[in-house]
């Protein structure tokens, strides 16, 4: 029996209790727990990625046996690295064909097209169907070849939504729905999908989601088919106007991609979307980055195009929040200024009661000793207040640099992905492979990216923190400060490393994705810039405390 990971025993209790049909409320609080662990749970899909590594190691694998090696750990990484995906199955494409290894080919070319069609490159994703021959498949082969070409038209339809050739797309993915299910078992996850999707774009949506519903509990939860069906019932929901379940469905889906370590997910943006409408902007800006950051992390551009088309929605609920914070700072200050009146009169009436009785000493002391308390509360109040306007102002300084830095930086990518992909387009269509293949193993647009990132995130906390380097230098021993460059407007690696802890990453595994390193490196980093403090228990404290001004 295989021991109980730790992440299965903390989520037991939950599972347990809403074992009956849970409602939306207790759906988030079980997605949220979720989220909290999800660095657990990827850890141990590396952990079991790893040990099938580990087990052909140093071994020589027949053509047959590394065709089977990679087809597996194709599976492992399909919904959890797009890169890894890709090079696995690429690598069975690349191996040597006998005569009678035509349908090791197909399926291969089968499964290149959806991880290029999850990733929105939909012409690469045709010339790797284009080159199967559907006559030569057998039945369960000519099923999934099918079912990518009903695929391929579905992701182009999402991506062409509100457009006249979505309906065009939708059309397509109807007929091939149709051949899947003329030769796919009844029973079977295929035959199932396609015909209820296939009724619901016939119109009938009340019996598709009748059929999923009955299908849904067949499946296992943290697998990529609940997912889908989850994902899928949702969108059947939002059909017939029924937000509740729509967003039920979502929850659902969206707990088995977190427990399945499921990266190339949708159900967090959708779910953001329904909680921006209800004004949820807390809950939807975190989904909304989780989501970016799985797509980030998966590889999928089309996933993230996706989620950046919402950012102006949270850039107006941004605004909204930023409004109230400052109705409720000026609701605040008019009732300290009540107080304050309120202190002075008081303070008035007993200098006049002081007047009217001096022969009583007592009296005169007690009444000091409370004016004295009331000064100290006041004085805290006022205090109080300054340091939230303080921190108010340096919040909405740093958001409001930082968004429109991202939205710059989101912009130019997309512009340079489109420009990217336009090229590579017309030397796929020109058939120039020699400089297809120059580009494509070109890390240019890659080193460019983290060029412009950097830039970015270096002129953005400079701007909040224009006296962050002569700060960080006064805690450091004479002779061990940092250099100040040329235009004063860039940051070594080190001080990235101390900005990021002034903006309250502290975590060193956030620190090396966000600065693409190894979390062993950020270690080294914190550690040598630590010991060359005068401080050093104190040191890292102070960098958080450093003012914007």
């Amino acid at each position: 029996m295989k021991p109980i990971s730790l992440i299965t025993l903390l989520l037991l209790p939950l599972a347990c209790a809403y074992a009956a049909t849970p409602t939306n409320q207790q759906l988030y609080q079980t997605l949220d727990s979720l989220i909290e662990h999800q660095q657990d749970i990827i850890a141990q899909k590396e952990a079991h990625i790893s040990h099938i590594h580990e087990g052909i190691h140093g071994l020589a694998l027949t053509p047959e046996q590394e065709y089977t090696y990679n087809m597996r750990l194709y599976d492992e990484y399909l919904a959890f690295n797009f890169d890894s995906a890709y090079y696995y199955i690429d690598r069975n494409l690349h191996l040597p064909r006998h005569p009678g290894d035509y349908q090791h080919f197909a399926l291969s070319a089968i499964r290149m097209a959806h991880i290029l069609a999850v990733s929105g490159l939909f012409d690469h994703a045709y010339s790797q169907l284009s080159k199967v021959c559907a006559d030569s498949l057998t039945d369960p082969l000519r099923v999934e070849y099918y079912n990518q070409w009903s695929e391929i038209f579905l992701y182009r339809s999402e991506m062409e939504q509100f457009t006249p050739f979505s309906g065009q797309d939708t059309d397509s993915a109807q007929y091939y729905r149709q051949l899947v299910m003329q030769i796919a078992p009844k029973e079977s996850f295929d035959y199932v999908s396609c015909l209820a999707n296939y009724t619901c774009e016939k119109g009938d949506v009340e019996l598709a989601i009748e059929m999923y519903e009955r299908y849904l509990p067949s499946l296992q939860q943290g697998t990529r088919n609940y997912s889908i069906v989850a994902s899928t019932l949702a969108y059947f929901y939002s059909r017939t106007r029924q937000q509740e379940q729509q967003e039920h469905y979502l929850l659902l889906s969206a707990i088995s991609d977190l427990r399945g370590a499921i990266l190339e997910n949708n159900s967090f943006r959708e779910l953001s979307s329904i909680l921006l409408e209800r004004n949820d902007a807390r809950r939807a800006y975190a989904y909304l980055v989780h989501a970016s950051s799985d797509a980030r992390r998966y590889g999928s551009r089309l996933r993230s195009m996706q989620a950046a088309q919402l950012s102006p929605l949270i850039l107006k609920t941004y605004d909204l929040e930023r409004t109230q914070s400052q109705r409720r700072i000026s609701i605040l200050l008019i009732i300290v200024s009540i107080i304050a009146l309120l202190l002075v009169a008081t303070i008035a009436f007993i200098l006049v009661l002081l007047r009217k009785r001096h022969l009583y000493t007592q009296a005169v002391r007690n009444a000091s000793a409370q004016i004295r308390v009331m000064n100290k509360e006041l004085a805290q109040r006022n205090a109080e207040v300054e340091r939230i306007n303080q921190e108010m102002k340096e919040s909405i300084r740093i958001k409001d640099e930082y968004i429109g830095r991202f939205l710059e930086l989101c912009s130019t990518l997309i512009r340079r992905g489109e420009d990217r992909a336009r090229q590579l387009y017309r030397l796929s269509r020109e058939r120039n492979v020699t400089e297809l293949y120059a580009q494509l193993k070109s890390q240019t647009l890659i080193n460019d990216g983290y060029r412009l990132f950097h830039q970015n995130f270096d002129t953005a906390f400079l701007n909040i923190f224009p006296n962050f380097i002569s700060e960080v230098n006064r805690l450091m021993i004479p002779g061990n400060e940092f250099e100040v460059g040329d235009d004063g407007a860039r940051l070594t690696t080190e001080l990235r490393v101390l900005a990021l802890l002034r903006l309250g990453i502290t975590d060193n595994q956030k620190i090396a994705d966000i600065l693409r390193s190894s979390i062993t490196t950020i270690y080294t980093y914190r550690s040598k810039i630590k010991s060359r403090a005068i401080d050093k228990d104190s040191f890292e404290d102070r960098i958080r405390s450093i003012s914007t001004y």
